[in-house]
């Protein structure tokens, strides 16, 4: 899965500028419904930003994960709008640890007219510790469902790994004894689960939060994600897991179909970013759906607008509101994990 998805040349997510998210490509993302979801996101942090942290210095916004930099793009034109004033008070800052794609996300940014105007910028570093900071806001939109994940099943009552083997000159699962390290996971996973059973597993997320914890002193942490807590992701019913392809829009349970040109992905297990995140000091502030998180942040956008009739930006904005929040659509289907650090 690493291999299909982040080799430096043929990988899935190493050509961000040659895959088009949204009704032309592979899959939808709240980015691509519009950029209301960054400006609402802008509306949280602001929020966040003067409920729960210092006046003093720069508050620095991270994004991990960030693919073509619309979403910050997104939301730093909000900011500028809603205060550009408050310019000198923020800045924003990218991990990406691909030079390739740090150099398109630059090229990106030195062309974007909003940030030439207002002398603002959006900084692109290779690592994590580059972007550390004293206080700020952390957050990531479906970086965690694209961890490269185990592959574990239950068979004659004993747990196996599924691995990439070869049969017949092509590429196929085989099953092979469990790695040591992936034993404790195993045996985290409920007892009465039934023969047949398949299911995911990512120890990179509990090294990955360790990690992402040190970026500030005093910071709130946003994963975006879709997912569920361990007792639903590891329901019985759940006989396959969650691991999905997906290719224009067709999801698939074959990884070894156009390998490169193809999406491989997992829902996150919450439960297990909650435990790695208790462990290493962070606190955990809840686990919310999109539809409750960016409706609390609509709240003062929606309240400025009563008694007034939409303009077409308004009602535009308004109709990507309720895309990105609707039970039907986005709002269920995607989690936001909150953690702190006072």
């Amino acid at each position: 899965m690493e291999l299909a998805l982040y080799h430096p040349k043929w990988g899935y997510y190493s050509r961000p500028d040659s895959r088009v998210v949204g009704r032309e490509g592979d899959f939808f993302t709240s980015v691509s419904v519009g950029e209301t979801y960054g400006f609402l996101l802008s509306e949280k942090i602001r929020a966040e930003r003067k409920q729960g942290f210092s006046s003093q210095g720069p508050f620095r916004i991270v994004e991990q994960g960030a693919h073509d930099g619309q979403l910050a793009v997104d939301i730093v034109t909000a900011l500028l709008r809603l205060d550009p004033s408050e310019l000198g008070e923020w800045e924003y800052c990218i991990v990406e640890p691909r030079a390739t794609v740090r150099e398109q996300l630059r090229k990106r940014f030195e062309k974007e007219e909003v940030l030439r105007a207002e002398e603002a910028e959006i900084r692109v570093v290779s690592s994590l510790p580059e972007a550390s900071h004293p206080q700020g806001i952390f957050l990531c939109n479906e970086l965690l469902d694209a961890f490269p994940f185990d592959r574990v099943a239950r068979e004659d009552g004993q747990w196996g790994e599924k691995q990439v083997g070869i049969e017949d000159g092509e590429l196929a699962w085989v099953t092979r004894p469990l790695r040591p390290e992936l034993v404790p996971f195993v045996e985290a996973l409920p007892r009465d689960l039934p023969d047949d059973y398949a299911t995911e597993i990512c120890p990179a997320v509990s090294s990955w939060i360790e990690e992402v914890a040190q970026v500030f002193e005093s910071g709130t942490w946003w994963l975006i994600d879709y997912g569920f807590k361990a007792d639903d992701y590891y329901a019985s019913h759940r006989s396959t897991g969650t691991f999905r392809c997906y290719r224009d829009h067709q999801a698939s349970e074959e990884p070894f179909e156009a390998v490169g040109e193809t999406d491989i992905t997992a829902h996150v297990d919450f439960s297990l970013v909650r435990r790695a995140a208790e462990k290493v000091g962070l606190n955990w502030s809840g686990l919310t759906d999109q539809h409750h998180f960016l409706t609390e942040a609509a709240r003062p956008w929606l309240l400025s607008m009563e008694g007034q009739v939409p303009d077409e930006v308004v009602s535009k904005r308004l109709r990507q509101f309720q895309t990105l929040t609707h039970p039907g659509m986005m709002g269920k289907q995607f989690k936001i994990a909150s953690l702190r650090r006072p």
